[in-house]
């Protein structure tokens, strides 16, 4: 039995475990919003052409049919929640006269019942309290569309894609190290001129989810958070109040922008869509 649920970003709180029932995998999904803005690029002469439109702040794309203001809790499945899923959002760029990579603006985050805001990598985080020894779990990500504008005759980015560049595993009940083969990340496993990376894929691309989450070891991540956190050699220590408190772009998740797609002075969005799939 598969059960697939739509879901969004607020997690109020966890509950208390039980053993999960059942033999098939289950799912549950979440959207998260991708998003990002072109200015007129800079010419090959000096002159430069003027700014274009600053992008509306987008509504949330999965909103709670109960409280549309409110987006729906993330996703859980037999006491296995996912308590982070990110926005993406890689401001504003210049067009360019060649394929371009743009990098994207790290994510604002609290702590201290919001008392401190600062700005770190994007990630993404699972909490198990399954109570069953033999869970295993994965967390996985697709683009519903490619990237288009809100205008009355959109205009789409057709070959334009989200990369996930860098991969820092963490956990609240292990060292890193003893991590290795029994949890993963991202696979990193595409390259070109750009560097090695990993996809996320465009619904009807062949490549099907981009996992970038997974639990490979029956019951191994019991009673314990574990997090990817999209950037290498990340430490927590150098993200807080004082040390990032704005926004700053970061290499882990860049936009590839081909020059084929002939990108214009507009703002573009696309929604993702975040799926939590638990054994057994």
């Amino acid at each position: 039995m598969k059960n697939k649920v739509i879901t969004s970003l607020l997690l109020s709180g966890l509950i208390l475990s039980y053993p999960a029932t059942g033999v098939h995998a289950e799912e549950s999904s979440a959207k998260t919003k991708a998003e990002t803005e072109f200015t007129a690029g800079d010419r090959p002469d000096p002159s430069k052409p003027e700014e274009g439109p600053n992008d509306p702040n987008p509504l949330d794309p999965d909103p709670d049919p109960e409280d549309p203001s409110k987006p729906k809790p993330l996703p859980e499945v037999s006491n296995v929640y996912v308590t982070h899923l990110p926005n993406i959002s890689f401001g504003s760029n210049k067009t360019n006269l060649q394929t371009t990579e743009y990098e994207a603006l790290t994510e604002k985050r609290t702590k201290n019942q919001g008392a401190e805001t600062f700005y770190m990598p994007h990630s993404v985080q699972v909490a198990d309290l399954s109570g069953n020894s033999a869970t295993k779990w994965k967390l996985s990500v697709q683009q519903d569309a490619v990237f288009k504008t809100k205008d009355s005759t959109p205009q789409t980015l057709t070959n334009t894609r989200i990369r996930v560049y860098g991969n820092t595993l963490t956990s609240t009940a292990y060292a890193a190290s003893d991590l290795t083969d029994k949890v993963v990340g991202t696979a990193l496993d595409q390259t070109d001129g750009f560097g090695s990376f990993s996809t996320i894929p465009v619904a009807g691309d062949s490549q099907g989810d981009l996992v970038v989450l997974e639990n490979k070891t029956e019951g191994f991540t019991l009673n314990s958070y574990t997090s990817s956190v999209f950037a290498n050699s990340y430490l927590e220590a150098d993200y807080d109040a004082t040390k990032t408190p704005n926004a700053e772009r970061y290499e882990g998740v860049k936009l590839n922008v081909p020059a084929s797609d002939q990108s214009q002075a507009k703002a573009y969005s696309a929604d993702l869509t975040w799926t939590l799939t638990v054994e057994p």
